[in-house]
């Protein structure tokens, strides 16, 4: 018999929402529990759905260049962008009665690492390492230790992990639905005391995974900044992070953060326009390259307020261009009004 899991008052209101949280709709938005019938499955299955097709707000996208914003000054943060190469399942276990999670920032509803998380990682990973074991006292500096005769409060480390934000545009919406499979779900349900079996049928379990890429940014004594950077993209890209990382879940891999024009010059990729041509691309069916030349990208560009943003995105778009030869011969007519647009011709 299902059992229920909202006053019927709320029904409505969860049904209705054009948009919402999506950790609202993990943690109290699931309606009713069934795991007997084929229609209770399904139920789940639409739920996850619903929350994995869930973009990034306008509000979020404004907080993330905020955040980059805040953290810009190299004589006290070093950045790095990490891209997933398989999904991620971080804060599995706090789904409730969905019995999927994800860890989701509480203000703008999007997912993100925690940066004790991930210093967790990189700390285990290095000391694990050739250079862990001969150098254990710049672990020690770096990521601090716990008491000791000698130091009987313990010792803090240098370098601060902050929360890794998913960043906006990469990927079309930042969930993904997954689907783990149980092979002995007795065996597992009674802790071992039922013997695992090749005779046993595997349970299809729908998940919640992240995918994209993140934001990571560290803090600290900038002599160290650069080796500890190093350290996390090895760790993250070597070890994983999350869940499921034997199965080959949380694995990265490094993005350049600079696009190369003709010339040979490097010019930093802005988000905003990674942003703007996701929203493009979803909203006019179209592709990265004929939105990144269209005129549309270019009157997005036109109405941007801030003189500073505006200037970035313009570097980075004629960046973009001349990487692909378009600059000096514009292909096609939106092409030829869109650098009339940027020129201001």
């Amino acid at each position: 018999m299902p059992t229920s899991l909202m006053r019927s008052r709320l029904r409505d209101f969860y049904r209705g929402a054009s948009d919402a949280h999506p950790g609202l709709l993990i943690q109290r938005g699931y309606q009713e529990f069934d795991d007997q019938s084929e229609a209770g499955k399904e139920l789940k299955t639409t739920h996850i759905r619903r929350i994995c097709a869930i973009p990034a707000s306008d509000c979020y996208h404004r907080a993330f260049r905020r955040w980059q914003s805040l953290t810009s000054d190299q004589m006290r943060f070093l950045s790095v962008e990490l891209e997933l190469e398989t999904r991620l399942f971080i804060g599995l276990t706090g789904g409730g009665m969905l019995e999927t999670g994800c860890a989701i920032a509480h203000t703008y509803g999007m997912p993100y690492i925690p940066g004790s998380s991930i210093k967790g990682v990189v700390n285990a990973f290095v000391r694990a390492s050739a250079f862990g074991r001969e150098r254990p006292e710049v672990c020690d500096a770096l990521f601090g230790h716990e008491a000791t005769p000698d130091e009987p409060n313990g010792l803090a480390g240098a370098i601060s992990f902050h929360d890794a934000w998913w960043v906006p545009g990469s990927a079309a919406t930042p969930f993904a639905e997954e689907v783990v499979t149980t092979h002995h779900p007795d065996y597992y349900g009674s802790d071992g005391a039922t013997p695992a079996s090749d005779l046993d049928s595997p349970v299809p379990n729908a998940q919640i995974a992240v995918r994209g890429r993140f934001f990571f940014v560290l803090e600290g004594p900038i002599a160290w900044l650069p080796l500890v950077r190093e350290m996390l993209t090895a760790a993250l890209t070597q070890a994983g992070i999350g869940a499921k990382t034997r199965s080959g879940y949380g694995f990265f891999h490094a993005v350049e953060n600079y696009e190369t024009t003709a010339k040979g010059e490097g010019t930093r990729r802005c988000p905003w326009v990674d942003e703007t041509i996701a929203r493009l691309v979803q909203q006019n069916k179209s592709n990265a390259d004929d939105t990144l030349r269209s005129k549309g990208l270019a009157e997005q560009w036109q109405a941007i307020a801030d003189p500073d943003l505006k200037a970035q995105a313009l570097a980075d778009i004629q960046a973009r261009w001349q990487a692909k030869g378009w600059w000096d011969d514009p292909l096609g007519k939106s092409a030829r009004k869109a650098k009339s647009v940027y020129v201001g011709q």
